[in-house]
């Protein structure tokens, strides 16, 4: 009677991943323990998150690589919400990336942070790009970093891939 499983990976980088979210597990363990899951033939789906304080954009890419060697058929990919009593909030209120007393909105909204070295527009490109990064061939890179863009030709273009993933990857 098991439909599915979810697994909240997070992060890919094992050294953020342990310095900011207190999660002291390998990207090896992670994906040893994914693939037993599927190869009983249970469905997974993942979930990460992008856009903590301090984190750059290179790092959103351990957390792509990882996904990689998963065979999930979901894969979610939220932005950074600092909610109030987590233990980054008072982090993100520190280091300026969001004002005190500001209320964090849904998961599914874009960043609230402000980050000089990962801006807002960068981080929802990546987030939306996301699964496309996931899935597809390394040499298609250069187009979905093109649809990142939020922009009119940035939209056509990710609506042209999301069309193809899902044809051909997913």
């Amino acid at each position: 009677g098991l439909l599915r499983v979810a697994f909240g990976v997070e992060h890919g980088n094992e050294e953020f991943r342990q310095k900011m979210l207190s999660r002291r597990v390998k990207n090896e363990v992670i994906t040893h323990n994914l693939k037993i899951v599927t190869d009983l033939g249970i469905p997974i789906s993942v979930n990460n998150i992008m856009g903590f304080p301090t984190e750059k954009r290179s790092l959103v890419f351990d957390t792509i690589e990882l996904n990689r060697t998963f065979k999930s058929d979901g894969i979610n990919a939220y932005s950074f919400c600092p909610f109030h009593g987590t233990p980054l909030r008072p982090l993100a209120e520190r280091l300026g990336l969001v004002e005190k007393g500001t209320l964090a909105r849904s998961i599914t909204a874009p960043t609230m942070l402000s980050m000089p070295e990962f801006p807002k527009e960068e981080i929802e490109g990546v987030r939306r790009c996301f699964v496309l990064y996931t899935k597809m061939p390394r040499e298609r890179w250069p187009d979905i970093r093109n649809a990142e863009a939020l922009s009119p030709e940035g939209d056509r273009i990710f609506r042209e891939l999301k069309d193809e993933c899902l044809a051909r990857y997913m």
